[in-house]
């Protein structure tokens, strides 16, 4: 764009050859940060206020064109009191652009854009398990895992242990090798700090010390009482993770009370594969709330757009615009939005001051 471009006779394209110094070839797959730097210090408010409307405009007419609302992100993140003036919700915006980059093939870039959203929102979770599904979707395996495990480790220093397990039950269900970690979920879950092990010297100190106890009749009579005990123990539904779970504390407990009998194998076999199961169901559980949470997102992203849409038309005067824009919105809209009984509200006014009353 030339100097002399006024901001009123802007174009589309001198806006992202503003925004991307280097062309879009090289700027859209440049750093972000850096590129949230730039326009930071190089761009004034009135210039980054004049793109952003232009990019509005245009996004309005094609809200997925992917350049666009990638800039308008970028934008956002570098002049944030803009996209407050202009109601840009950019958690959700960024949210939206992630999952158009990813189903565009580009999950690096949209790995980029919510790492740069988890900075700028931290305490929404929602937004660090999106970003952990991309990288798992997108092969970044090992990396990921050193992720969650950092996650994991810096909860359980501060005493978290229950928010540390879906952190580490994501990691086992990456990595089904790692030990390590199954032995670190099972303290979480029952606050211990010692593992549930079985050896050939731990049998052997079983079987002496039940030889002191007394005679072999009285071992005898005692294994029996144990078995029955074990058997005792509700069987778990191994469909249902409350079951499964029952299960696995009463069989623990019963460890606990009982550690040297000659069962011991068997029950700790069984609390391995309860463990596992568990670990399964959990975490397809974890994927359908990740799928539901991406279309909640893509709703409250469509009924975001619309509303800022509408509310830009009625700062014009331009109420029946409005009251369409508002009227798309409350279509798309997820049931909890929080802007359903203003939009309503906005909606009858205009029809009311649309039929003259």
């Amino acid at each position: 764009m030339t100097p002399s471009t006024s901001h009123k006779n802007l174009i589309i394209e001198d806006v992202i050859n503003a925004l991307y110094a280097d062309g879009v070839e090289g700027g859209a797959v440049g750093n972000l940060q850096n590129q949230v730097r730039r326009l930071r210090v190089e761009l004034g408010k009135r210039k980054a206020s004049a793109f952003t409307q232009k990019l509005l405009n245009s996004l309005s007419e094609n809200p997925d064109e992917l350049i666009q609302l990638e800039a308008l992100v970028i934008l956002g993140f570098a002049h944030p009191e803009v996209a407050r003036r202009f109601h840009i919700a950019l958690a959700t915006e960024g949210r939206r652009l992630g999952l158009l980059l990813e189903k565009a093939g580009r999950p690096e870039r949209a790995r980029e854009i919510l790492e740069l959203l988890c900075e700028y929102a931290p305490t929404d979770r929602t937004l660090e398990i999106e970003l952990a599904g991309v990288m798992r979707r997108s092969g970044n395996t090992e990396e990921l895992i050193e992720r969650y495990m950092d996650r994991a480790h810096e909860l359980m220093a501060k005493g978290q242990s229950q928010e540390a397990l879906p952190w580490l039950q994501e990691v086992f269900a990456l990595d089904r090798t790692r030990q390590d970690v199954s032995h670190m979920i099972r303290d979480a879950r029952h606050n211990q700090h010692h593992r549930i092990t079985s050896s050939r010297s731990n049998r052997r100190f079983a079987l002496v010390s039940l030889l002191v106890l007394g005679s072999m009749a009285a071992v005898g009579l005692r294994e029996r009482d144990l078995h029955n005990l074990y058997m005792e123990i509700p069987a778990a539904d191994t469909s249902n993770v409350t079951s499964l779970a029952a299960r696995f504390d009463s069989l623990t407990k019963f460890q606990a009370a009982y550690p040297l009998w000659l069962g011991k194998s068997r029950v700790e076999e069984e609390l391995s594969s309860l463990g596992a199961r568990q670990q399964q169901l959990l975490t397809e559980a974890m994927d359908l709330k990740k799928a539901q949470a991406r279309e909640l997102a893509e709703k409250t992203a469509q009924a975001d757009n619309y509303r800022r849409l509408g509310l830009q038309c009625s700062d014009l005067g331009q109420f029946s615009e409005a009251r369409v824009h508002f009227e798309n919105a409350l279509r798309v809209a997820p049931e909890d939005w929080p802007h359903i009984a203003d939009l309503t509200r906005d909606v009858q006014a205009i029809r009311n001051l649309e039929a003259g009353q």
